[in-house]
């Protein structure tokens, strides 16, 4: 029985994330990874790397320049804000952005600008709670919250036409959550998904177990890992909206039965409110380019 489910799920993997429907991962984003994973690389090897991509470079400049990092020096060239930001922020920033404006490039059914501002503040408030809790570096738990929902961009250009069926099918239930729609529909959810696409891809390993496991359930006592605090600021910004302040009361429930790293409810309602004025920093980085 466990081979033939592993026969399937390989068959499976196959057919999606080998199909020509999908993008395979471009030049740039390897020369970005190669740098992410090279011991030895400098600062001067990202700038090169990015100078090559004036879109990103100004997309990873206007985030800089917002209040999102608070700074108010002004941040004019890719070797400046690496200076400013540090090394690790602009490479997760970049690497985040490469990814996804891969996808962006094609989109059918699926209004992915919408996933990608969801992506976009679950990595933000990721980010936040690594740094109240000191659980993970915060600037690779934004990348990996930032990237979490990418099954769900191979899923839009895999099925097209079939996955926006799912989602809107998931948006009227109220009973039975998206991912067992997913797996009704293709045999797996777009956690497994986005696994496979990073694994593919070579993306960091925090990167493909976000993707892997944002959807698990958050169990009493769980530590909080890089996979944790991302499935744990999904679904947190889920259940609170940013905009009139109301907050889901399954979100005191999870902070009460995570018990972790001092988070609450009245400390989340603090971080909710940087990420609401967060939100239009995070609106013109994900806007498209300059």
């Amino acid at each position: 029985m466990a081979t033939s489910e592993a026969t399937r799920l390989a068959r499976l993997r196959a057919q999606i994330i080998n199909a020509k429907d999908l993008p395979t991962i471009p030049v740039l984003l390897a020369r970005i990874l190669a740098v992410v994973d090279g011991e030895r690389s400098s600062t001067r090897d990202l700038v090169e790397v990015m100078q090559r991509d004036q879109a990103l470079s100004a997309r990873v400049l206007r985030l800089a320049n917002s209040g999102f990092f608070g700074f108010a020096r002004e941040v004019s060239t890719v070797s400046r804000a690496v200076m400013i930001l540090g090394f690790g922020s602009v490479r997760s920033l970049a690497l985040g952005v490469k990814v996804w404006d891969t996808f962006m490039g094609d989109e059918r059914g699926l209004k992915l600008t919408e996933l990608w501002e969801h992506s976009a503040l679950v990595g933000a408030a990721a980010r936040l709670i690594a740094q109240r809790t000191r659980a993970a570096d915060p600037e690779e738990i934004f990348t990996a919250g930032l990237l979490h929902d990418i099954g769900r961009a191979v899923f839009a250009l895999r099925f097209p036409a079939e996955y926006t069926k799912v989602v809107y099918a998931a948006a009227r239930d109220a009973v039975t959550p998206l991912v067992e729609h997913e797996r009704a529909a293709f045999g797996i959810d777009h956690a497994q998904a986005g696994a496979w696409l990073g694994e593919a891809w070579a993306l960091p390993v925090s990167v493909v177990e976000a993707a892997a496991r944002h959807e698990e359930p958050i169990a009493p006592a769980t530590v909080l890992r890089p996979w944790a605090i991302v499935a744990l600021a999904n679904r947190l910004v889920h259940w609170t909206d940013l905009d009139g302040g109301a907050i889901d009361p399954a979100a005191e429930q999870q902070l009460e039965t995570l018990g972790a790293g001092g988070l609450s409810l009245p400390v989340w309602v603090e971080l909710a409110a940087l990420l609401q004025g967060q939100k239009s920093d995070l609106r013109q980085f994900f806007g498209g380019s300059a």
